[in-house]
């Protein structure tokens, strides 16, 4: 599928069902809902072939690239299938990185236009390198903006028609075959710029529609915005949750379920805080909601205790796990009852995450410890880490080590950063490359994937062992009085960080009996600190930072002498 148009997918289906709704979106200011937004396929593409004017009009060309920032919307998709189709390239930065990172980004990207909201375009004067760009507010007209609705305007008497088959001309992909770049900040260093091209988006919409199938007519509910592309690649409906995407685990959860049956939503997505929140929603309502046929749960690790509740409120639901990550998605994924049922098992001390998508490899690698020395001699030779290593480090079924993962949908680079293409990228002979996913697990007989932690989380217990965290905590946050458990080592000590309704002193028996031997910080916490993102991933970081600083209610130290199988 190499030199073809990703957006090709989207308008197949607009030319079939040129009626059928394409979008339905709440537009959201924080946690209130304003309203809400609706275009069929066919009004979309009248979008998208206006916008495709004015890119012309104003002289961007294939291979260029354009920052996007801003809310879901009709316009959002519309400017970001225009750009796409024209041969330019998305760029999306997170904003919550702070301006310093933000700058590194632009700098990189090297744009030659912005589409973003009237609130951010308003302070371009403090970012220098906007100042060059071509400005297009994407709401309200600001200073030193153009207003897109009013540029769109000229175009009126142009637009094609809602039948008619002159809709976006799709243009072949520029060099390099940058198609869109997302920016996020690392924990340290320049912000990684994931690099998806049309090929990459054509394997990964093909990966995900075998693991997720989809008929004909379903209206899906994402909580995750990059899945609408997916969606409208197969004809399918997406109505977006009534929630603010940037806080997902802040839901109106009455709301939402509202939304979903006055709208005929038969798919959901989303990460785990969201699907507490209107799991909790529904058991207090003693109902359940058997419209829902299929359901996706991913981003985080999920807990039995979600699971069944899952089961329980969506009774109809072909419910799954998704194991994936920006640069690979999807990895893996299971059933929800497969899930449950490997929580039975005595003595596996880690989450099971299933079969390994189609047209993937993965591998169980440990690789040399010392990367920073790798690195250093990386800039004299070649690649720090490469296929010998991998080879050498290969681990047998059963063994625990680094995750790596291959395939066609497997993003092979970031954008103009070789730094991090050295840390987590490995290339193959056949010219695809290994992705470094920074989690550990293991493959066991079946073939399926186990998920134990991550590289960086381990725990150094004594000289001897290192744990990782994750399955112990799903166990610690299984007892009774317990809200959230994380365990980290700051400084050759062994954390434990509690969210819990008891006193420390009522549960440490408890806690005890599950602990491995040694000395335990043990620091309660009115809330745990996560991930902006998914509102799911413990921040790890920021624990370390508290542990350094003594940011707690709470700090007691325990020493339990003799080790627990755990």
């Amino acid at each position: 599928m190499s030199g073809l148009n990703f957006c090709r997918h989207v308008l197949e289906e607009a030319r079939r069902n040129p009626q059928r709704l394409a979008l339905d979106i709440p537009l959201m200011q924080g946690r209130r809902c304003l309203g809400a937004e609706q275009c069929t396929y066919g009004e979309l593409m009248q979008r998208v072939s206006a916008l495709q004017l004015l890119w012309q009009q104003q002289g961007l060309q294939p291979g260029e690239r354009v920052v996007v920032i801003a809310r879901p919307s009709v316009d959002l998709y519309a400017v970001v299938l225009s750009l796409l189709a024209s041969g330019l390239v998305a760029v999306f930065i997170d904003t919550g990185m702070g301006r310093k990172k933000i700058r590194m980004a632009l700098a990189d990207a090297r744009p030659v236009a912005i589409v973003s909201m009237q609130v951010l375009l308003r302070w371009f004067w403090l970012i220098p390198e906007l100042w060059s760009l071509k400005r297009f507010s994407i709401d309200r007209t600001t200073l030193g903006s153009r207003s897109l609705s009013k540029a769109l305007a000229a175009f009126k008497g142009k637009l094609a028609s809602v039948d008619s088959g002159t809709w976006p001309q799709l243009a072949a992909p520029p060099t390099g075959d940058h198609c869109l770049i997302s920016f996020t900040s690392g924990s340290t260093g320049r912000p990684k710029g994931a690099d998806r091209t049309h090929a990459s988006l054509d394997a990964q919409h093909a990966a995900i529609r075998h693991h997720w199938p989809d008929a004909d007519g379903e209206r899906d509910s994402p909580c995750f915005p990059v899945m609408v592309l997916h969606n409208l690649s197969c004809g399918m409906s997406s109505c977006l949750p009534e929630v603010d995407l940037a806080a997902p685990a802040q839901v109106d959860a009455a709301a939402v379920l509202t939304r979903w049956q006055q709208q005929g939503v038969t798919r959901i997505s989303g990460a785990p805080a969201y699907f507490r929140a209107l799991c909790d929603e529904l058991l207090l309502r003693k109902t359940t909601l058997p419209q829902i046929t299929s359901l996706v749960i991913g981003g985080a690790p999920v807990s039995q205790l979600l699971a069944r509740d899952l089961l329980q409120v969506f009774p109809n639901a072909y419910a799954r796990i998704a194991y994936g990550s920006t640069e690979a998605e999807p990895i893996a994924s299971l059933l929800l009852q497969d899930y449950l049922h490997s929580g039975e098992q005595p003595g596996v001390a880690g989450l099971l995450v299933g079969d390994i998508a189609e047209d993937t490899d993965v591998l169980i690698c440990n690789l040399p410890a010392n990367n920073d020395a790798l690195l250093n001699e990386s800039l004299v030779n070649e690649s720090p880490v490469n296929e010998h290593h991998v080879r050498d480090g290969r681990c047998d079924v059963g063994e625990e080590g680094e995750i790596l993962v291959a395939g066609r949908h497997v993003l092979r680079g970031y954008y103009h950063n070789p730094q991090a293409d050295a840390e987590n990228k490995i290339p193959r002979a056949d010219g695809l490359v290994w992705h470094r996913t920074g989690d550990t697990g293991w493959l066991d007989e079946q073939g399926r994937l186990w998920l134990s932690g991550r590289v960086k989380d381990a725990v150094q217990l004594g000289s001897q062992r290192r744990l990782q965290p994750l399955w112990l905590e799903q166990q610690l946050d299984a007892l009774a009085g317990v809200q959230r458990s994380a365990l980290i080592g700051y400084e050759q000590q062994s954390w434990l960080f509690l969210c819990c309704d008891e006193p420390l002193e009522n549960l440490k028996s408890a806690l005890l009996a599950l602990l491995p031997a040694g000395e335990w910080q043990v620091a309660r916490l009115k809330y745990m600190p996560v991930d902006g993102r998914h509102n799911s991933k413990i921040d790890r970081p920021l624990l370390r930072q508290m542990a350094a600083a003594g940011r707690t209610d709470m700090v007691v130290t325990w020493n339990k002498t003799e080790s627990t199988s755990i």
